[in-house]
């Protein structure tokens, strides 16, 4: 992994480019402007598709958080359905995740009231 960021490095690569360009002394074999500009474009390429990837992993991602709340909200509707229906303590209300009439707790005195 390279140490700094992504921009400055190609701004780097830029700058040596061009500074290659203007060399006349022979390098090595594979040491050009051109070769360091194939690199570039090669990162360049890479990071757009990155975007590119990232903009469709946000917009699923928000696509999945509406599907999500759209069948949350659909549950609620079924639940109400059937305990309207069937009514608040039917086995059919409990059948679809309500809590029975029957088997909710009954509420306590609190302490200190008198009757």
């Amino acid at each position: 992994m390279i140490g700094g960021s992504i921009p400055k490095l190609l701004q780097e690569a830029g700058e040596i480019k061009k500074a290659l360009e203007k060399i006349s002394a022979t390098l090595p074999a594979g040491i050009s402007a051109a070769e360091m500009g194939a690199k570039i474009i090669a990162l360049e390429n890479v990071i757009s598709e990155i975007d590119s990837v990232n903009a469709d992993r946000t917009r699923l991602i928000n696509s999945k958080g509406d599907q999500a709340g759209t069948l949350s909200d659909f549950i609620v509707q079924v639940r109400l359905a059937v305990k309207a229906v069937c009514g608040p303590d039917s086995s059919e209300y409990e059948m679809v995740g309500g809590t029975r009439a029957s088997d909710r707790k009954k509420p306590k005195k609190k302490s200190g009231e008198t009757e």
